[in-house]
């Protein structure tokens, strides 16, 4: 499944949860400090979150089990449209993004009787030279 389209549901979902969710999901935007809070109150997950998820998942299988395919298009673009102050959200989110975390493995050597270890740098080229090293 395509990257783009799993990122849209999880938006979808999202959205959903902020509108409909009773509250359970608050994401306060703070342009001027290019700053996004999400609060989530955790006791209202199970009785607002999961329901309000649930009805939205009903009508869309509901959409595709009689294959009435313009009132789920024009349900699921409305639910995945990135508009308003969502858009606000998406461009403070995109500004402040963090490079994607590189995880390098150190090597040990044995030298004789002496155990060295070898870490290397946080970048692909460190993850490149750390498997090279192995020489598996």
């Amino acid at each position: 499944m395509d990257a783009d389209v799993i990122l849209q549901a999880h938006f979808a979902m999202l959205k959903c949860l902020v509108t409909d969710g009773g509250g359970c999901i608050a994401i306060k935007c703070i342009p001027s400090e290019q700053r996004i809070t999400v609060q989530i109150d955790r006791s209202k997950i199970q009785t607002h979150g999961k329901a309000v998820l649930g009805r939205m998942r009903l009508r869309l299988h509901m959409y595709r089990c009689t294959a009435d395919v313009k009132t789920f298009r024009s349900y699921y673009e409305d639910l995945s449209r990135v508009d308003g102050e969502y858009l606000e959200w998406r461009n403070i989110v995109v500004a402040t993004k963090e490079p994607r975390k590189v995880f390098v493995q150190a090597n040990t050597f044995l030298d004789g009787d002496q155990v060295t270890l070898k870490e290397y740098s946080t970048t692909v080229e460190g993850v490149v030279q750390s498997w090279a090293e192995r020489a598996v």
